[in-house]
C-alpha cells in the first residue's frame, strides 16, 4: 500500500434503489507530501485500464505521470454523470491540484465544478469545442476525423473485398465525426471502397455486437474498426470467427486478439500527457483548447498481417498527410446517425 509512486483506484459504485450515497474518498490511499502534485482522474467507466481504447490510452497517460514525474493519481471509476461535478468537487476539496475529466461527455460536470475551485486545474482530455468562461480550465482535443481518415487510408488500403465495416456503439457527435473521417479516408485513397456503419445501440452487450459484426461480414467486409465500451470483444470475437481483420482504436489491442488485430491507430498519450504536465510546471497552463493532430496519431506493428509492400503504401500516406503533404477535405456524413 505505502509505494513511492502508486495510483489509487476509488470506486464509486451508486446503490439508487437503496437510496445510499456515493462511495467517498479513502483517505488513507490520498496521503501525500506538499511537494507532490495530486490529480484525480474521472471514468464514467469500470476497469479503464482495459476498457474503450481512449480509456485504455489516457490510462497509460496518467501513469506517465506517476512514473516519470513522481505525482500521485487518484482514479475514480464508474462515476455516473449526475455525480460528475460533485466528483470533482471533492477532488478540489482534498487540495488536488489537477482534474481530469476523460470524455467529452463530462463537459457538464466540469462546467459546473471549475467555478467553485479558482486555484484548481479542471481538464477535458477528451474532444472539446468550447470551454467555461472561467481561467482554471483546459482541454486536449483530439481531432477525431483526421483519426477516422488515417483508419479509413488503412483499411481501405488493407482490404482485399473493398468493403470496410465500421461499429460504433451509440451514435455521439464525436462518432459522427470521426466515422466521416473513415468514410473520405477511405474514398480518399480508394474512390469505391464500400464503408458500412453499424450501431449496436449500447456500449456493453457482447452478443448484440459479435451479431452486427457478423452481418457486416456478410455483406463483404474484412476489414473492421468499432469504437465502444467493453462490447468492443464482441466485435473483436466476431471479426475473429469471420477471418476478417480489425484496426484497433487509440491502444494497441494486439494482446487481445492476436488473429484479428491487423494493427492500431494509436494516440502519442505520452506527448499529450507530458505537455500537460510540462505546462502546469511552468505555469502556462491555461485556459486553451490543444488540438491533437495528426502528428499525435501512429500506427502498431502489423506484424506481418499485410504484405511488407501494402505496409509501406500506407505507412508512406500517413507520415504524407502528418507533413501535411496530403489534406483531406472535410465532408461530413450525418445519414450514418440514422443506419
Amino acid at each position: 500500500m505505502l509505494r513511492k509512486l502508486f495510483v489509487s483506484i476509488v470506486v464509486f459504485l451508486v446503490m439508487t434503489m437503496l437510496g445510499l450515497a456515493l462511495v467517498g474518498f479513502d483517505g488513507k490511499h490520498l496521503e501525500a507530501s506538499p511537494s507532490k502534485v495530486r490529480v484525480g482522474a474521472i471514468y464514467s467507466i469500470a476497469n479503464p485500464e482495459r476498457a474503450g481504447g481512449w480509456d485504455r490510452a489516457q490510462f497509460a497517460g496518467l501513469q506517465i505521470l506517476i512514473k516519470e514525474y513522481g505525482w500521485e493519481v487518484s482514479i475514480a471509476e464508474s462515476v455516473p454523470f449526475p455525480k460528475l461535478a460533485e466528483i470533482g468537487s471533492g477532488y478540489a476539496d482534498k487540495g488536488f491540484e489537477i482534474v481530469v475529466f476523460t470524455s467529452s461527455g463530462h463537459y457538464d460536470g466540469l462546467a459546473e465544478a471549475a467555478p467553485k475551485y479558482p486555484k484548481t486545474k479542471f481538464l477535458m482530455m477528451s474532444v472539446a469545442s468550447k470551454l467555461p468562461e472561467v481561467p482554471n480550465v483546459a482541454a486536449f482535443s483530439p481531432d477525431m476525423y483526421i483519426y477516422g481518415a488515417l483508419v479509413g487510408i488503412t483499411a481501405a488500403k488493407a482490404s482485399k473485398s473493398g468493403v470496410i465495416g465500421v461499429v460504433g456503439g451509440v451514435p455521439i457527435p464525436a462518432l459522427e465525426l470521426m466515422f466521416s473521417g473513415i468514410i473520405e479516408g477511405a474514398r480518399s485513397v480508394r474512390p469505391k471502397v464500400d464503408v458500412i456503419v453499424s450501431w449496436v445501440g449500447d456500449w456493453v452487450d457482447l452478443a448484440k455486437h459479435r451479431e452486427v459484426t457478423l452481418l457486416q461480414a456478410r455483406k463483404g467486409a474484412d476489414v473492421f474498426f468499432t469504437v465502444t465500451g467493453p462490447g468492443t470483444m464482441g466485435v473483436y470475437e466476431a471479426v475473429e470467427s469471420a477471418k476478417g481483420l480489425v484496426i484497433g482504436y487509440a491502444a494497441d489491442w494486439y494482446s487481445d486478439a492476436p488473429k484479428a488485430v491487423l494493427t492500431s491507430v494509436l494516440v502519442d498519450v505520452r506527448k499529450m500527457y507530458k505537455e500537460m504536465a510540462d505546462a502546469f510546471l511552468a505555469k502556462t497552463l491555461h485556459r486553451k483548447i490543444t488540438k491533437i493532430d495528426a502528428s499525435y496519431f501512429k500506427l502498431a506493428d502489423f506484424r506481418g498481417k499485410v504484405s511488407a509492400g501494402v505496409e509501406k503504401d500506407i505507412q508512406d500516406t500517413i507520415n504524407k498527410i502528418q507533413r501535411g503533404e496530403i489534406t483531406i477535405p472535410v465532408k461530413m456524413h450525418p445519414d450514418i446517425l440514422r443506419k
